[in-house]
């Protein structure tokens, strides 16, 4: 295999992970916390899925994250069998622009394992992984072609644009898991207690998803402008282009299925048109094609962030 293979899967795997830590950790906050994670009428099995889910991203994370990072070190000290040379790491951890943000990184993918393994389920719990995330989502702007700004407001704006962009997906995606155990659970009720309780559940994950996917669109075209310095043409017959264009394809079919769900899916299931429970496992069975569509688009992202954008 291939460094540059290496990167990408690490690089794919960790997005995924890092993604699914705070998605999944988020969607116990807007969906009303204690009241919805167990008791009568509540999500226990969710619950629990959840937190199996969270406990095998956590340590995911951390082995594709050393794994992105010996990669990265690999790439500039020509090839996997000088990374461990003692000056190698030295100079990598302690001399380059990496070394402070890699430091920082790695305390936090410690940080993210040692939580998933401590007791589970509080909303302190979730607290903690969500935070922990957001700042690996963050952190990981210093990785990308954002930290080519510089020093100053471009560089901050740079910076800033990147990690909303990563902030607002992770959200988007790593909710989408614990929305399909809930589509699952609710299935256990009968039909009009179903309906009824899973309208709200993905009301709350549809607004959520609405402002989201706004931030992503908003972030990503400023993104592109600033790899291009406004000049969108540069981005023709380029690889780095043709990379993003196969990104936003899949974000566009995302984004159709996030709104079949919104505006066809939903009034089908507040009006019970359907009968039993056939509107849920329609919905079901949508969120998780727009799941997978996510997983291929990280992964698209992987490629994209190693790609050199046109100059």
């Amino acid at each position: 295999m291939t460094l540059f293979s290496i990167l990408v899967l690490s690089r794919w795997i960790h997005f995924t992970a890092v993604c699914l830590l705070f998605g999944s950790s988020f969607f116990w906050f807007y969906m009303g916390g204690q009241r919805s994670m167990a008791g009568a009428g509540g999500l226990p099995r969710t619950l629990r899925a959840t937190i199996f889910l969270l406990r095998i991203a956590a340590p995911v994370a951390a082995l594709s994250g050393l794994v992105w990072l010996a990669g990265i070190l690999a790439n500039m000290t020509g090839g996997f069998g000088n990374v461990f040379d003692p000056e190698n790491l030295h100079l990598f951890f302690f001399e380059t622009q990496f070394g402070p943000v890699s430091i920082c990184r790695l305390f936090l993918l410690a940080a993210a394992a040692v939580i998933a393994i401590c007791p589970a389920g509080s909303r302190a719990w979730f607290a903690a992984l969500l935070c922990v995330a957001a700042l690996l989502l963050i952190n990981q702007a210093w990785f990308g072609h954002a930290v080519e700004g510089g020093a100053g407001l471009y560089g901050a704006a740079m910076i800033i644009v990147y990690s909303v962009h990563m902030l607002a997906a992770g959200a988007w995606v790593g909710g989408l898991p614990p929305l399909l155990f809930t589509l699952a659970e609710q299935r256990r009720f009968k039909p009009h207690q179903a309906r009824e309780w899973t309208f709200e559940i993905v009301s709350r994950y549809s607004f959520m998803a609405m402002v989201a996917v706004a931030l992503v669109v908003m972030s990503g075209t400023a993104n592109a402008g600033f790899r291009v310095a406004g000049a969108f043409d540069k981005l023709f017959w380029t690889a780095y282009g043709d990379v993003l264009v196969a990104k936003l394809a899949g974000i566009a079919l995302m984004l159709t299925l996030a709104l079949f769900n919104r505006f066809v899916a939903m009034p089908r299931l507040r009006a019970g048109s359907w009968k039993g429970v056939t509107p849920i496992i329609s919905l079901q069975a949508s969120v998780a094609i727009e799941f997978t569509l996510a997983i291929f688009v990280l992964g698209i992202a992987a490629v994209l962030g190693i790609t050199p954008p046109p100059q």
